[in-house]
This record gives structure tokens, C-alpha cells and sequence, in this order.
């Protein structure tokens, strides 16, 4: 049973007792679901406790004791309310002014079942943002050139979301790229027969990448990197191949693979990762086909095979040379989002029907025609660069309250 601390905040005209007895059907449901510690405010030492930790409002006239605790809670303040002895109410107040000063959170309330999952949605966003703590991201080569509004405040990161960015230079791509021979020729085997066709590669183009996806594997283990990101277009002149397969096969390993030097992108690829454990597709929005019905088309070489229901192996779009994958999907439902700025302080998330997979000659391989459910006036007015991530399901609730959690505010 996972633990729930509640710090938890009453008028003096309330006993203890009778928080438990006026709350009792909320906190009831609670305690069958998570081991729950109740703290009060003259028990805070200023040492957050372990594990999950929100705020129980248990009535009116808390505001003034919230407001002088209010560093000694959680940097992001869950405020549950169940609206008994005046808790929704002062449960606004309090939130009205933490956002007048600068301060992140929101108030849970509604019926008892709407309550539950944001507690979970909650629980699980901090276990999240603990997988996130220490993680090493490497970002292989200088972002591509026309990555204008890509990148990140490294020291930003460190303190926001507790990870370590590391630079990598690609020239130790392109040595070990160098080194490998002929020790890749069963990946080979195993990556063409398991797709459902090949075009326009040779069996010796696949053997090229798979060298490559072999010296950018040997770069993860040796920089004990937990993702990555790499300037793939420079690395086309010196190794004769492209990056697709080798940040297909990593991404389907477990390490968020991301292209052309995005910081942002990836860290977006990682969070979502931490969040919900599925792979991602980073894809470019590629073309609007309806406004009005939101439907437009997402597109990029790479996709994971295992996040596809079948691949073809194909050549990279833009050099027409190298290896990628189309990666082909059943109809099924989706989720769009974006973290981004050199903070990482905004985000976007959509959730969206994916209606069918394309085949532009004028657009990378792998292509989604995705209806959303958001307006595309975000992608023309307010976008948050270029590349977007998508992932297998409806996971837009869990991934704003990671984001929400890790500072991001919404686009507006």
C-alpha cells in the first residue's frame, strides 16, 4: 500500500477528533487505498516527509496558518476539499493567494470518486518526479542549426527537475561508429525479417546503421546516460548513414531517444516516460488538413518498431540515403504534448484520434493523421517549437499534473 502523508489544517474551534468524524467518508475511502500519515501544521519541522504529500483542508478559517506554513509545504500544494464545514471555501482563498505570490498548485474537489483520482493522479506524479531525480541526459553534437528555440538552461534543469545534463561531443560517435565491423550482422537479420516489407535500402545500408546504433549504444554505457539527444544530420557526411534505427532501437530499449539535438523535445520525451512508462513518437506537425475538424498530420523518420503494430524498413526523407521506419498504427486513440522554453516552464497537451497512417512522398516516413481534440490556433499562435511527442493512449490528465508538478503552466 502506497503511503499518503496528509498535512493536515482546521479551525482551533475544531477538535481532532471531529476532523475525522465530519471528514470521515472521504477520509475513509482514502485509508482503504493508501497508508495514510496525518501531520499537523505544530508537527512540521521543515523536513518534508517521504512519499506523496498533500494538504487536507479539514474547515474554514485555515487561511492565515496555510499562509504561514506555506514553506514548509510541498513546492506544489494539493489542496483536498470534500466542501464539508466550510473546506472548499477557504480551500479557494488559500489558492487565490498562493498563485498572487507565485506559488503552484490546485484544489481537489468534487464527488468522492473525481477526489480519489486526483489523489492518485497526484501519487503518481511524485513517484515520477523521483524517477526523474538524477537522471543523466546526454545531448550528443550541438543542437541542428535551425533549432532556434530548442534548447535548455542546463543549471535550470538540475535544480527544477533534479537531472544532470551532459555534453557529448560527436566526433566519439563517429570513432566508435568506426570501430565496429561486422559484429551486427544478427540485429540486421533481426530487424529487416521482423518488418512487414523493406524498400529502398540495401541489406549493406541496415548493416551501416546497426554499426551506428552500436556506437551510440556503446556512448549511453559509457557516459551512464539515461537519454539522450543527437545532432543526427552531422553525423550523414562522416558515417555515410543516418541515426533513425539506432534512436529507434534505443527509444524501444527503454532510453528516450531524441533528434537533431532537441533538448526540449527529449526532456518532454523523458518526463512522459517517468510518468507513464510508454515509449514516444517525436514527429514534426507536418501539415494542417482541417482547421475546423482539428485533424493534421504529424510525421518523422524514427518511431520504436515495438511502438508500432508493424514497420517497413525504409530510407531517411530528407538525404534520401541511410535507413528509417515507417512505422504503420491501427486506428486507436492518442496524446499530443509539448514541454518546452529554457526553463521548461510551458506546456501543451492534447488528446487525439488517430485515424489512419499516411504515405506523403513529401513528408518523413512514419505519418499520423491525427484528429485532436484542441484547436490547431496553438500550432499557428503560440507553439512550443517544432517537434511534438506522442504516445500510445489517453494519458492527458497524468501528464499535466507531472508537468503542472514540475513548475510548466499550460499555454494560453
Amino acid at each position: 500500500m502506497m503511503k499518503l502523508n496528509l498535512i493536515t489544517f482546521a479551525s482551533s474551534l475544531a477538535s481532532r477528533e471531529s476532523i475525522f468524524t465530519d471528514h470521515h467518508e472521504l477520509l475513509d475511502a482514502i485509508s482503504e487505498k493508501y497508508d495514510v500519515q496525518y501531520i499537523f501544521p505544530e508537527e512540521l519541522d521543515g523536513i518534508m516527509p517521504e512519499g506523496a504529500t498533500m494538504v487536507l483542508v479539514g474547515s474554514g478559517g485555515v487561511e492565515e496558518m496555510v499562509k504561514a506554513n506555506i514553506d514548509r509545504l510541498p513546492p506544489y500544494v494539493v489542496l483536498i476539499a470534500d466542501g464539508l464545514k466550510n473546506s472548499l471555501a477557504a480551500s479557494l482563498e488559500i489558492l487565490s493567494w498562493m498563485r498572487l505570490n507565485d506559488r503552484h498548485g490546485r484544489v481537489l474537489h468534487g464527488p468522492i470518486s473525481f477526489i480519489m483520482q486526483g489523489i492518485d493522479d497526484y501519487a503518481a506524479a511524485h513517484e515520477a518526479l523521483a524517477k526523474l531525480h538524477g537522471k543523466r541526459v546526454g545531448v550528443i553534437g550541438k543542437p541542428s542549426g535551425w533549432l532556434i528555440a530548442s534548447n535548455v538552461d542546463y543549471a535550470a534543469m538540475r535544480e527544477r527537475w533534479g537531472i544532470e545534463m551532459v555534453d557529448v561531443p560527436l566526433d566519439e560517435v563517429v570513432e566508435g561508429y568506426e570501430a565496429v565491423t561486422d559484429e551486427v550482422q544478427d540485429i540486421t537479420d533481426q530487424f529487416i525479417n521482423k518488418a512487414v516489407g523493406i524498400k529502398e535500402p540495401s541489406r549493406d545500408e541496415v548493416v551501416k546503421a546497426m554499426r551506428l546504433y552500436r556506437s551510440v549504444k556503446g556512448i549511453v554505457e559509457r557516459y551512464r546516460l539515461d537519454a539522450f539527444t543527437l545532432n543526427c544530420f552531422d553525423l550523414i557526411p562522416t558515417t555515410r548513414t543516418t541515426g533513425c534505427v539506432a534512436l529507434a532501437l534505443l527509444n524501444q530499449e527503454g532510453i528516450p531517444a531524441g533528434c537533431e539535438g532537441d533538448e526540449q523535445t527529449l526532456l518532454t520525451m523523458l518526463a512522459v516516460q517517468a510518468a507513464t512508462g510508454e515509449m514516444t513518437f517525436m514527429a514534426n506537425p507536418s501539415k494542417i488538413l482541417d482547421n475546423a475538424a482539428h485533424e493534421m498530420v504529424f510525421a518523422h523518420c524514427t518511431i520504436a518498431p515495438a511502438m508500432t503494430d508493424r514497420y517497413i524498413v525504409r530510407d531517411h526523407y530528407e538525404s534520401l540515403s541511410g535507413v528509417a521506419v515507417e512505422g504503420i498504427f491501427d486506428p486507436m486513440d492518442v496524446t499530443v504534448v509539448k514541454c518546452g522554453g529554457k526553463n521548461m516552464e510551458r506546456y501543451f497537451i492534447s488528446k487525439a484520434r488517430l485515424l489512419e497512417c499516411t504515405t506523403n512522398p513529401n513528408m518523413c516516413r512514419t505519418q499520423l493523421h491525427l484528429r485532436l481534440d484542441e484547436s490547431l490556433d496553438y500550432f499557428l499562435e503560440r507553439s512550443i517549437g517544432n517537434h511534438h511527442v506522442i504516445i500510445r493512449g489517453d494519458h492527458k490528465q497524468r501528464l499535466e499534473t507531472v508537468l503542472r508538478m514540475l513548475g510548466a503552466n499550460a499555454t494560453t
